[in-house]
């Protein structure tokens, strides 16, 4: 029986395609499209990983679209080191043709994948990254790098904005260079685009741009040694380099080799016309200036990080006053569930699930609940005006009347009260039940906090004393078998795919 399920279920990765829009101070906006075929059986959907940042999804701008033109959500779960992205609600596809698009934002500066240079050609920042590797073959992999560097048009010479790439991305792929339009101006965009994708194979990307195009506070260093005559000073710093790396590089050698070839120094490029037909693609904007998220009076308030157990207090008056819920008593907090209805906002329906048969509250099923809403957050403000957003709702629910609330059930202003610790009448209340929520101490995830995060990146991660040392001591020599190993060891132990 087993061998006739497998018989029957036939799906192939056909092709991938990634948008990865840069900002100046380093973070990106990633929006990957995989397409598969479903010859024979159901597809629900594969594992995503080795993304090499971490990853601030975007789950509303994520979905799934089949070559008939219906659309699916998408359910994004993480396992451990791998998330794994399927059709929302237990759906299935096939036979036929459908697309994943998968829209996220990561942080390359802080990943190490941006770095700041200097060279004989000047300040540079240097993009070396490579996107998802793959467990199967593909008919083509294409990457659009999406640059924070304004054009005249969409025509453009590379070369007039100071851009430069090594050797092997010309020998390697088709590279062609435009202006991406986007709000009324062209962005400058490399299209780097290969057929005949082998099973697992890296799509190593290594550009360089003048670095006054980035704010590169938060950027490694990397050094560039050009290829000159040798010279008699005694490399210092190569003996620093062995004496700490040297194991770790045993340690990598097996995956290290994998990897094709060296990467040569920056030099004058061939560059390659534009003339080949790309696929389609759908590109990733920036954020749009000025746009304010759609958030209600909950998601406002996290969002504007009111304390957790105060919004927790407004949550469960509103569930009370409806006999969702019954509070019992404030301090210690009893609360019984009377009912289920339908129409309960996710949240809502997270907190009644949080109430334990003794009437406390389970703070591990909070705790996943603020999450939750979180990741709901993070989805809506992704292409918003952060401060826009904020000024918005600041001045919404600071308003002394409450007259036009922010939304149609949240809408007593006693809710406004509590939150601006206004004086009114069931103010004591109100406390007691708060006093009784316990303590909600752990860090949020949300995407306010990793715009402003000034947090050091893992300290297990080494690529810029690395880079330091094997590029001021022996670019030529060592760049490959230090930088590529290390690089492959962080950020591609794995591959995605996994269809099911």
């Amino acid at each position: 029986m087993l061998l006739l399920f497998l018989l029957s279920l036939s799906i192939d990765l056909r092709w991938v395609e990634t948008d990865v829009s840069l900002l100046r101070d380093g973070r990106a906006d990633f929006v990957y499209k995989i397409h598969y075929e479903v010859r024979t059986g159901k597809m629900h959907g594969f594992y995503l990983q080795a993304l090499g940042v971490e990853p601030y999804f975007d789950y509303e701008g994520s979905y799934a679209i089949s070559s008939g033109g219906h659309r699916y959500r998408l359910d994004i779960k993480e396992l451990g080191d791998k998330y794994d992205i399927v059709l929302d609600r237990g759906q299935a596809f096939g036979p036929g043709e459908i697309t994943y698009i998968i829209h996220f934002g990561g942080d390359l500066g802080r990943a190490g994948n941006l770095a700041y240079t200097k060279s004989k050609f000047g300040e540079l920042v240097v993009l070396h990254w490579a996107p998802v590797q793959w467990d199967e073959p593909l008919e083509h992999y294409t990457v659009y790098v999406h640059y924070p560097i304004a054009l005249g048009s969409k025509s453009v010479n590379p070369e007039d904005i100071g851009f430069r790439t090594e050797k092997f991305m010309n020998e390697n792929y088709l590279l062609s260079y435009y202006g991406q339009q986007y709000q009324g101006k062209y962005w400058f965009t490399v299209r780097i685009h290969k057929d005949d994708v082998q099973t697992r194979e890296k799509i190593m990307i290594q550009q360089y741009v003048p670095a006054r195009y980035f704010d590169v506070a938060k950027f490694g260093r990397a050094g560039i040694r050009h290829r000159t005559k040798p010279g008699k000073r005694f490399p210092v710093e190569l003996v620093y380099m062995i004496f700490y790396l040297v194991p770790y590089l045993f340690y990598s050698h097996r995956k290290a080799k994998k990897l094709k070839g060296a990467y040569s120094d920056v030099a004058s490029l061939n560059w390659l016309r534009d003339d080949w037909i790309p696929p389609k693609i759908e590109v990733s904007s920036f954020r749009k200036s000025g746009k304010v998220a759609k958030l209600d009076l909950i998601e406002a308030a996290l969002f504007l990080d009111y304390p957790v157990n105060k919004v927790f207090t407004i949550l469960a008056q509103k569930l009370a006053e409806q006999k969702v819920i019954e509070i019992i008593s404030g301090e210690p907090l009893k609360i019984k569930v009377l009912s289920r209805p339908g129409n309960l906002r996710y949240y809502e329906q997270g907190f009644c699930d949080a109430v334990k048969s003794d009437g406390t509250l389970d703070q591990t099923r909070l705790k996943a609940l603020i999450n939750e809403v979180v990741q709901k957050i993070s989805a809506r403000v992704w292409d918003c005006d952060l401060e826009s957003t904020r000024a918005y709702y600041t001045e919404k629910i600071g308003s002394p009347s409450a007259e036009r609330p922010i939304d149609k059930e949240y809408d007593r202003k006693e809710y406004y009260d509590y939150l601006m610790n206004r004086e009114f009448v069931r103010l004591h209340y109100y406390r007691n039940v708060e006093q009784g929520m316990g303590v909600y101490s752990a860090p949020m995830k949300n995407y306010s906090a990793f715009i402003h995060s000034d947090a050091c990146h893992s300290a297990c991660y080494v690529h810029t004393a690395c880079h330091d040392a094997c590029h001021s001591a022996c670019h030529s020599a060592c760049h490959s078998a230090c930088h590529s190993a290390c690089h492959s060891a962080c950020h591609s132990a794995c591959v995605s795919g996994g269809a099911h």
